[in-house]
């Protein structure tokens, strides 16, 4: 099978997680042929009630497709960790870097502001992906009735001209804020 690929710009992008600091090279990247089914992580622990998971991809390295593994992250207030991932575009694939965006509630978003420490993020078992196409959305826990509830990841279709903002908890002062669990422009 013969792979198309070209390279529109290459950069040097490095991506903070947590402490640790990761870098892609591959900004820019299209190809003819479909990345591989997102691998099924265990993630380990979390570090904290105020992380939360961002899953891997595949990164474009050497002329193939390499695993980058997922990684907890802790929050930025007001910001949300964008994955990287691919998208399709007609009969090519985009690569679009991780990176951290603004967070931007839709209009019908309640602010939650609690002054209880939610609970670590739960680590789910990930089922197979229906598709190339599908991302996981992990898991995490919501304030319903005044006590956290649990809320199961899921596969989900990326959607053109959008990302996904993972839902988290930012803890403030001596207040935990929700923030994310939505879809916004890219």
């Amino acid at each position: 099978m013969t792979r198309t690929y070209s390279l529109v710009a290459t950069a040097l992008m490095a991506i903070a997680f947590g402490s640790a600091a990761r870098a892609q090279v591959a900004v820019g990247i299209r190809l003819t042929v479909a990345p591989p089914l997102v691998r099924i992580e265990t993630p380990p622990a979390p570090p904290g009630p105020d992380c939360y998971w961002v899953g891997g991809y595949w990164g474009w390295e050497g002329g193939h497709h390499v695993w980058v593994a997922g990684d907890w992250v802790t929050p930025r207030p007001g910001e949300v960790y964008v994955r990287a991932h691919w998208v399709r575009e007609g009969a090519e694939w985009v690569f679009r870097p991780g990176h951290w965006a603004p967070i931007a509630p839709p209009k019908e978003f309640v602010s939650v502001v609690v002054r209880q420490v939610p609970p670590p993020p739960r680590v789910e078992v990930m089922t197979a992906p229906p598709s190339v196409e599908h991302f996981w959305i992990a898991g995490h826990w919501r304030w319903e009735h005044g006590g956290f509830e649990w809320v199961s990841g899921r596969w989900e279709k990326h959607r053109a001209g959008f990302v996904w903002a993972p839902a988290h908890w930012v803890h403030a002062g001596a207040e935990w804020r929700f923030a994310g669990g939505h879809w916004q422009k890219y």
